[in-house]
C-alpha cells in the first residue's frame, strides 16, 4: 500500500478509502490487541496518514482471546475490519496452555470434543452481539488440501451456513470456487436469525480441553497417531531448515498434498511433546517413529532440488530441529516454534555458506 500523496494521482488504489488492511495473529487477549492498536496509532503519527488508517483483523486463534473476544474486539472498534477463527493454531494453543492436565485425545478425537464447535460458535456469536453485521466480518479457517477441490466444493459450504461471511482459502483457484458457497446461502440472513436467537455456545464449554480421560487407545492406534504427527513434522521442517521454504504444500504420510505452515507444526510438536509427558509413548518410540518416518520424507521428496537427506545419518540440522521441537516442547512459549526454525535454519544457511568457501 502507498500510503504517500502520490498514490492520490493512481488510477488503482488499495481499497476505496484508503485503509490498508493487516491480518493479526496469536495475540492473547485484550491487552495484547490494545498493544497492537497503541502500535499501530503510533505508525500513523510517524507516517503522517489519517487516524484509524491501518485496520485490523483479529485472528481469534488463542484461548485468552476466544474467552475474551468482546473485550478485543472493544480496543479495536474502529479499526476492526473481520475476527476469524483459526483452527490450527487453537489447537496448538489449547495443547500448550492444558499441557499439564492430561494426554489429548488423537487429531480425529480432538476436532469432535464439544471445546471445538462452542469455539466456532461463539466467535459468530460474539461477532453479531458486539455490531460487526455489515461493518465487518467474520471468518472461518483454512481449506488445506489444495488439491481437493471438489471435496471442498462439497463441504466448505457449511461456512455461510454458519454465519460467516469470509473464510480462508489455499488458492485463487479455490476462492473462486468457494465464492459459489455465497451465492447458495445469503449469509446476511443467516446471521439475521443467529441473531435472533442468541448466544449458543457455553464459555464452560470453550474452556473444557479435549482430554483423553478414560478414553483407551491400542497400541496401533497410539502409534498410528505418533505416525502421523512425525510425518508432518519432519515434512514440512525439512523444507524450512533445508531449503528456506515456509507454507506450501506438502505430502502427508498417504502422499496427499497438503497445506503445512508453523500452525500445523505447533499442533503436531505439542501434540507427542503432551504424549511424551504423560507417558502415552516413550522416548524411544518417538526417536524410533522419527527415524521411520524421515526415511518417507527423504522418498517424498527425492526429486527435490537441494534437498538433504535425513536417513541414514538422523543428524542434520532439519532432523534435529524436529526433534527438539518435541524433546523441549513443553518449555517453548505458547508452544511456538519460530524460535527452533530459526536456530536451526540459521545453522544450516551457515553450513552451506562455510562448503562454498
Amino acid at each position: 500500500h502507498d500510503v504517500s500523496d502520490a498514490a492520490k494521482s493512481k488510477s488503482f488504489f488499495n481499497s476505496r478509502t484508503g485503509s490498508v488492511y493487516i491480518v493479526k495473529p496469536k495475540q492473547h487477549g485484550p491487552e495484547e490487541v490494545q498493544f497492537t492498536v497503541d502500535t499501530f496509532a503510533r505508525a500513523e503519527e510517524l507516517l503522517g496518514i489519517p487516524r484509524n488508517t491501518l485496520k485490523i483483523g483479529i485472528m481469534d486463534e488463542e484461548r485468552r482471546t476466544s474467552v475474551n473476544l468482546k473485550e478485543c474486539i472493544r480496543p479495536a472498534k474502529s479499526r476492526c475490519i473481520f475476527i476469524n477463527t483459526g483452527f490450527m493454531d487453537r489447537t496448538g494453543d489449547e495443547f500448550h496452555t492444558s499441557f499439564y492436565g492430561d494426554a489429548f485425545l488423537p487429531r480425529a478425537g480432538v476436532k469432535k470434543a464439544p471445546w471445538l464447535q462452542a469455539y466456532e460458535d461463539w466467535n459468530v456469536d460474539t461477532g453479531i452481539e458486539t455490531g460487526l453485521l455489515g461493518v465487518a466480518q467474520i471468518g472461518k479457517g483454512m481449506w488445506a488440501a489444495p488439491d481437493s477441490m471438489a471435496d471442498m466444493l462439497k463441504t466448505k459450504g457449511a461456512h455461510p451456513k454458519s454465519g460467516a461471511n469470509c473464510a480462508w482459502v489455499p488458492s485463487p483457484t479455490a476462492a473462486t470456487l468457494h465464492a459459489i458457497h455465497y451465492h447458495e446461502t445469503f449469509v446476511q440472513d443467516v446471521q439475521q436469525k443467529l441473531a435472533a436467537g442468541g448466544h449458543r455456545s457455553k464459555l464452560s464449554d470453550i474452556l473444557l480441553p479435549p482430554f483423553m480421560g478414560a478414553t483407551k487407545l491400542s497400541a496401533a492406534e497410539i502409534q498410528q497417531e505418533l505416525d502421523n504427527n512425525a510425518q508432518g513434522i519432519l515434512g514440512y521442517v525439512s523444507r524450512w531448515v533445508g531449503l528456506g521454504i515456509g507454507c506450501s504444500k506438502v505430502p502427508d504420510i498417504h502422499d496427499v498434498g497438503l497445506m503445512e505452515d508453523r500452525a500445523t507444526l505447533r499442533i503436531s510438536s505439542q501434540h507427542v511433546a503432551n504424549w511424551l509427558y504423560h507417558g502415552v509413548v516413550s522416548r524411544e518410540q518417538v526417536l524410533a517413529t522419527f527415524e521411520k518416518m524421515a526415511k518417507i520424507v527423504d522418498r517424498q521428496n527425492g526429486n527435490t532440488a537441494g534437498y538433504n537427506s535425513m536417513a541414514p545419518d538422523y543428524n542434520n540440522n532439519e532432523f534435529r530441529a524436529a526433534l527438539e521441537m518435541v524433546f523441549n516442547g513443553i518449555d517453548a512459549p505458547n508452544g511456538l516454534t519460530e524460535w527452533t526454525l530459526t536456530k536451526y535454519r540459521r545453522a544450516e544457511k551457515a553450513r552451506q555458506n562455510g562448503s562454498r568457501l
